[in-house]
């Protein structure tokens, strides 16, 4: 058996590990405008932040009624609080050691790096320029981000109010608040342009207690031996167990090649208050959802008229682009039919190789090996962030674990079409390198089109690349698709630090 660490559940944030994962979300940034009080307010918030274990536990009691009442449950809630802190705003705060750590990106801020990583450079005056944000740029800049989180809308509005009128008498002034909220119904999970999201999550190595067994993620493959050859690498189908260091402060990453083993003395480099924290990248993405669904529909009757595919549907395009048809079904397992949301084997799948062995239950087609390309486009969304088992440029299978992120988001704006409504995603990720993990994928996978692999084309859903194109097969037709872009736009956003809990206690 893997010796996994135990991981400080009583310091580790709790959005972190294990998630909020409540149906509103609230981002209240502000900046310090007198320090002393800033720092003293801040410190007293410790005991107010929700750890990763309390987290975990309102989950688990939240579940264990569900399944005791069969169905949610009406009257349990919970209201969860945590708090980042960006470079400037450690500065200001004058915490010591900031030079310690070895992320430009982080020191320099989310507005010194949009050009590189793919948004329209400052000054250019071009949507998703950083002179357009609605913060995040200039003068508008956060110093500290408070999340909160919990089911009940009307509560997060009221703690909210509380929070920034104390905050306000306490030398932080705020600038800009962003309301996230889960959509509805069937629609619950699913992001604006309606493909569900959240599928494919890292689940991170580890264990809670010093008990052999007492693992942070649940390891849930079926006993049948047959499944043995993925249990040290998955936790789950599809779910890569990544070491902590690659999410956290404190504790060792990846022996490069090997993802079952860990690299001697290999902690992020960081002060000694950043253990048990993780950088934050927070961007608010603006989706123009009316523009995307225009194309899908005149994008698929031109490439029917040009003989790709005279049955193709612009449902079955958006699924090419994106690498899921709207359920989240993957279209390596089934390219032609949606078969809605399995939950079961919607992340059972691969690339490169065929899956072999059936899940228990799962009466679904597994998948054909895709080498070329010819099922799920190389430009394909989920294969351009998450190739899996395709080797890449950057070399074998195994090297992508340490690329993956811990993502948080969560949508934002009305379900009704609005001409001026706007609608999109709170993107929040956690790593312990945004050089090497976030703006990696965004720089040397998302907006390139050689990268992982060769002529595979730009990401056609979150690339800022305007006028591109991407090649779409089926059988023996190959069919260049222009992607005019601008779906997704830039809004605003920062890179900041999200301490363990017991930083605003001591280091404050």
């Amino acid at each position: 058996m893997l010796e996994e660490p135990v991981l400080d559940f009583d310091d580790i944030q709790g959005n972190v590990l294990p998630g909020f994962k409540k149906d509103s979300q609230h981002f209240l940034f502000f900046q310090i405008v007198n320090p002393e009080p800033a720092r003293l307010w801040l410190k007293s918030l410790a005991p107010r932040l929700w750890t990763a274990r309390e987290v975990l536990a309102a989950h688990s009691m939240w579940k264990a009624m569900r399944l005791k009442l069969g169905h949610e449950p009406n009257n349990l809630d919970f209201l969860f609080l945590n708090c980042a802190i960006s470079a400037q705003g450690l500065v200001k705060l004058g915490v010591p050691g900031i030079e310690k750590f070895d992320d430009p990106a982080f020191k320099l801020g989310l507005e010194e790096r949009a050009a590189s990583i793919g948004d329209p450079p400052r000054g250019s005056g071009e949507p998703g320029a950083p002179e357009n944000w609605i913060f995040g740029a200039g003068f508008r800049r956060p110093d500290v981000l408070l999340i909160l989180a919990t089911d009940d809308f009307d509560w997060a509005v009221r703690y909210e109010e509380e929070l920034i009128t104390s905050a306000q008498q306490q030398g932080l002034q705020l600038i800009h608040v962003d309301r996230g909220r889960v959509r509805p119904g069937k629609l619950s999970g699913h992001e604006h342009f309606g493909f569900k999201d959240g599928i494919s999550h890292p689940a991170i190595r580890g264990r809670r207690s010093t008990a052999p067994d007492d693992f942070i993620e649940p390891r849930t493959w079926p006993e049948d031996s047959a499944f043995d050859i993925y249990r040290s690498r998955f936790a789950a189908p599809g779910r890569p167990l990544v070491w902590p260091g690659h999410f956290l402060f404190g504790y060792l990453r990846q022996n490069r090649d090997e993802p079952e083993s860990s690299r001697p003395n290999s902690e992020p480099p960081g002060p000694a208050w950043a253990v048990n924290g993780s950088f934050l990248v927070y961007r608010r993405l603006s989706q123009d959802v009316q523009a995307f669904r225009t194309f899908l529909a005149e994008a698929s009757e031109t490439l029917r008229q040009n003989g790709f595919d005279p049955g193709l549907t612009p449902e079955r395009l958006g699924a090419l682009l994106v690498g899921r048809w709207a359920s989240g079904w993957p279209v390596m397992r089934d390219p032609n039919v949606d078969r809605g949301e399995q939950n079961l084997g919607e992340n059972y799948f691969t690339f490169t190789e065929a899956t072999t062995v059936s899940l228990p239950n799962d009466p679904y087609p597994l998948n054909l090996p895709d080498p070329n390309g010819l099922i799920c486009p190389f430009a394909a969304h989920i294969r351009k962030v998450n190739p899996r088992d395709d080797a890449t440029d950057i070399g074998s299978k195994e090297r992508t674990f340490q690329k993956l992120l811990l993502r948080r988001g969560i949508t934002f704006g009305p379900e009704i079409d609005q001409p001026q409504a706007e609608r999109g995603l709170l993107f929040v990720a956690f790593q312990t390198s945004i050089v090497n993990q976030f703006e990696f994928l965004m720089n040397d996978w998302v907006n390139e089109a050689n990268k992982p692999h060769a002529d595979g084309g730009v990401d056609p859903i979150i690339s800022t690349a305007r006028n591109t194109k991407i090649s779409l097969v089926n059988g023996t037709n190959r069919f260049d698709l222009p992607i005019p872009g601008g779906w997704v736009v830039a809004t605003g956003g920062e890179y900041m630090f999200t301490p363990g809990i017991r930083f605003f206690s001591n280091v404050l």
